[in-house]
């Protein structure tokens, strides 16, 4: 079972190359092992439109990044990923999912 937690939210999301994405929502934690598995990114309107997903003023984007691709966290989450190499990742996850 995994749960959400907003305990980082608000800090924002860079990729590798700089590019700002968004900002942490939530936090989904394996009760479990309660691991971090995955942190939820609501998307800016520029990120939003690299990755393909509907953003306007009253419904943001978002994504889940999962913990495995983020390098450092400190007041912004740092990926170890470009925005390129992430949206491929991310596409080849979904393709995985449905498979």
């Amino acid at each position: 079972m995994q749960f959400a937690e907003s305990i980082f939210h608000g800090r924002m999301v860079v990729a590798a190359g700089g590019q700002t994405l968004g900002n942490v929502e939530t936090l989904s934690i394996d009760s479990e092992t309660w691991k971090v598995d995955s942190l939820q990114v609501k998307l800016s309107s520029e990120a939003a439109e690299l990755f393909g997903v509907y953003w306007n003023y009253f419904h943001a984007g978002r994504i889940y990044v999962p913990t495995r691709l983020v390098h450092s966290v400190s007041d912004t989450v740092l990926l170890s990923v470009t925005v390129d190499e992430l949206r491929e990742f991310l596409s080849q996850d979904a393709a995985n999912a449905t498979t």
